[in-house]
């Protein structure tokens, strides 16, 4: 009964930090297109009232406009200095957010963007056996610490502190890895074949 309460709550609090940033975007689309229509609307008073596929001129142009600023923030970003400001802003602020740099990674990975960091993705032994694990960093020569995601929720688990001699690399991919984390182990005979 433990255990089915214990995977109940890993699933919600993953579908929390899975949703999380999902609504923020959509609320802050919404926020955007409203305060943008408000610049648009007096301009646009003086067209006439033409709906195309349904929407009307100044809501085309609102998109069009919101477009074009998420391409020109995009550009920014991709400046030294917007750099420098978004690593202070992870190592200050969103770092505190539970998962935060976790879920960052694997969106990058799932969304086709390079990440300077890649996961390394590992086994290491647990009471229960060998697990999947994600190593986050090397703390000294001989000590890593390393993420256990929880199936089949791995947007929750725990972080561990792993001696070297303990670390089985696999040499599959971070996505590989949570695709067969979120299938409770289906697909594990070819993904570890040879490697076990």
């Amino acid at each position: 009964m433990k255990s089915i309460l214990k995977i109940i709550k890993a699933t919600f609090l993953g579908g929390i930090l899975f949703l999380a940033p999902l609504v923020l975007l959509l609320v802050i689309l919404e926020k955007g297109y409203h305060i943008i229509q408000k610049i648009t609307l007096p301009i646009i008073s003086h067209f006439p009232k033409v709906k195309i596929l349904g929407l009307a001129i100044e809501e085309i142009i609102a998109i069009i406009i919101i477009f074009i600023i998420c391409i020109s923030a995009g550009l920014v970003a991709r400046t030294t200095y917007a750099k420098r400001l978004i690593q202070r802003l992870e190592n200050g602020i969103l770092s505190f957010i539970p998962g935060y740099s976790f879920i960052k990674k694997t969106n990058e990975n799932i969304m086709g963007f390079e990440s300077n960091e890649n996961l390394k993705v590992v086994l290491v032994p647990t009471d229960a056996g060998l697990q999947f694990a994600f190593l986050i960093e090397e703390i000294n020569d001989n000590n890593f610490s390393v993420f256990v995601p929880a199936a089949p929720n791995p947007w929750s688990g725990s972080i561990c502190f792993v001696e070297k001699k303990d670390i089985k690399e696999v040499g599959i991919s971070q996505k590989e890895a949570l695709a067969c984390i979120r299938k409770l182990g289906f697909g594990s005979a070819a993904l570890l074949k040879d490697k076990l």
